[in-house]
């Protein structure tokens, strides 16, 4: 792991970022932008620095390019009905250019109101990608759950978007949650926000990101047979 810097997140500037989208100024967002930057826009572009490593080590073809990679404070509101300008939570997404492929698993990392919480998965993935992601469940159920359990043990939680009916296949019951889902993430969640305030919470984090590589392999499998598919 190689050293970096980091400069803490504090309630003040969450605080400060909270009040920024409640104003919903212009005027006031200008003000305060160069103290929002250096409160959390850097330290988050810092964790992702903090993280590349191990992030590398899952997956070396990921981009780490920091000052590219955390949110805007400033929403793009055109295809919202939420016309709010500003937003008061800011996450860095680990994932391979999407331009190439939409549909690869990213991990993330997010600071919001309510805490920090980071974790892997696929969003909005079309129903071929699903279908294939069951494939390779009933082809590799032993290795998806390893994945699983390990990623679990670390203090990641299973969430996804399920299906109303269940899927037929699945090829042990207790994959049947992983395997009825439109769309799936592991993730964890911290309330303490005061652990922002020095880099010990990113060794707290460090073996949780570590502990999705297998899960992410797996997905990444998926991606690449679903990539494969569509230019034929």
């Amino acid at each position: 792991m190689s050293e970096y810097k980091y400069n803490g997140i504090t309630p003040e500037t969450l605080m400060l970022l909270s009040e920024n989208r409640f104003r919903n100024s212009r005027e006031f967002y200008e003000e305060h932008k160069k103290q929002i930057k250096e409160g959390i826009t850097i330290p988050m572009q810092q964790v992702i620095c903090a993280l590349a490593d191990t992030i590398g080590e899952i997956d070396g073809e990921i981009p780490i390019v920091p000052t590219k990679m955390v949110s805007r404070v400033r929403r793009d509101t055109r295809f919202t009905k939420d016309k709010r300008l500003y937003r008061e939570n800011l996450w860095a997404m680990f994932m391979r250019d999407k331009r190439a492929l939409p549909y690869f698993p990213c991990m993330w990392f997010e600071v919001a109101q309510n805490g920090y919480s980071g974790g892997v998965g696929t969003y909005d993935a079309p129903p071929r990608f699903m279908e294939l992601y069951r494939e390779e469940i009933v082809s590799r159920p032993d290795d998806f759950y390893d994945a699983v359990i390990l990623a679990e043990r670390a203090g990641a939680v299973f969430s996804g978007d399920f299906y109303k009916k269940s899927k037929t296949g699945c090829p042990m019951a207790v994959l049947e949650p992983y395997y009825n889902v439109k769309s799936l993430y592991f993730s964890f969640y911290f309330p303490n926000l005061n652990e922002l305030g020095d880099s010990a919470f990113i060794e707290k984090i460090r073996p949780i990101y570590a502990s999705f590589g297998p899960l992410y392999s797996f997905l990444l499998d998926v991606a690449m047979k679903y990539s494969a598919e569509q230019v034929k």
